[in-house]
């Protein structure tokens, strides 16, 4: 199941017949469409899809009993000039549901309409920009979203353009994910959303989440899988994910007391060019950052913990060399615990001790 949005490094090996060229020596080699071509190609196919689909937006604006919060997509088969449902015409437009006028995907992008919106975000691969489509149905109440590299609890279904399901992991059984082990579109998509105010134990077992994040990212095939070979997804797709994000805890990979968005030291987002002794292991799996005689958490100071209410109005801003750690909300007590960290700067020169050689 959850395998399926899993970062790979597998390259896809496309049938010499169709994908390779025959050298004088008869070897073949594969062809990679490079993103500079792909990216436009997959942007111009998500555009096509937003003006041409709706959602259920009437159920998010006025939810009725005991709606699970679904996304669901539908085909204007008067745009599309398609016959989506099969009765011999293309005259269902799937735009008025009673007395609601739907709005096409694509009047959301940079606007706001009933209290929702796409917004786009602009992600760099490997020197191709690339734009991911993210609709905001519900952005969720809780304090808090998940970093991109932190884990996430959440459920999720992954859809192509042509609205077939290629993976989900079911709202009846959330899971926590790991977002650096995910493509990249997935893990920038869940970090927009707030996570749920609170959650109630349910006799069957399940749990029932209140206020979550709710929405849909649309991506170009580089910010997923791209040329890589997947049995139910063709190779340079663009992705529809529907997600719900529920809870989130903040990670550090290598335990050095330092979290893992910390040491990304550029704020790119890309832990993998962040490297500061260049020993080959990036900061973030690096339990000595600088190679220097002390062990990363040695040269980091234990943390403090402020108690408030659960929002706040006077929580105090975070201080030169602080970071977050965690942010524990008690619903009963109506609480909060916010566990923050200093770091060393000992020789006063502005890096901190941990990177910082001649500390």
């Amino acid at each position: 199941m959850m395998n399926r949005i899993i970062k790979s490094t597998i390259l896809f090996l496309v049938f010499i017949s169709l994908f390779s060229c025959k050298n004088d020596d008869d070897t073949a080699s594969a062809y990679i469409i490079p993103l500079a071509e792909q990216e436009p190609i997959d942007d111009a196919a998500i555009i096509e899809f937003l003006t041409n689909n709706y959602f259920n937006e009437e159920e998010f604006v006025t939810p009725p009993t005991n709606f699970n919060f679904d996304i669901t997509f539908y085909l204007d088969e008067t745009k599309a000039g398609v016959d989506a449902n099969g009765d011999d015409d293309i005259l269902d437009s799937n735009q008025v549901v009673g007395s609601f006028t739907r709005t096409p995907l694509i009047d959301f992008v940079g606007t706001v309409i009933n209290g929702m919106t796409i917004e786009t975000k602009t992600i760099d691969v490997r020197g191709v920009d690339h734009t991911l489509y993210i609709l905001k149905a519900v952005q969720g109440q809780g304090v808090g979203q998940p970093k991109f590299c932190d884990e996430a609890l959440l459920s999720y279904e992954g859809i192509t353009l042509d609205k077939n399901v290629f993976d989900n992991a079911h709202s009846f059984d959330p899971s926590n994910f790991d977002l650096t082990a995910l493509i990249k579109g997935f893990s920038e998509s869940a970090s927009e959303f707030n996570v749920a105010t609170g959650a109630d134990d349910n006799v069957d077992g399940t749990i029932t989440y209140y206020n979550y994040g709710v929405g849909a990212a649309f991506m170009p095939s580089g910010l997923g899988y791209y040329s890589d070979f997947r049995t139910n997804i063709p190779v340079y797709s663009p992705l529809i994910f529907k997600l719900k994000v529920y809870g989130t805890k903040e990670l550090d990979h290598d335990g050095d007391g330092v979290p893992t968005y910390v040491e990304d030291l550029n704020g790119d987002h890309d832990l993998e060019n962040d490297d500061t002794d260049s020993d080959g292991i990036y900061n973030y799996f690096d339990v000595n950052d600088e190679n220097d005689p002390v062990l990363t958490r040695e040269e980091v100071t234990n943390s403090y913990v402020i108690d408030f209410g659960v929002l706040p109005a006077d929580e105090p801003v975070l201080l030169p060399g602080e970071v977050e750690i965690d942010r524990i909300l008690d619903y009963s007590e109506q609480t909060t615990t916010i566990i923050r960290r200093i770091y060393k700067d000992t020789d006063g020169d502005g890096v901190f001790d941990y990177l910082d050689a001649d500390s």
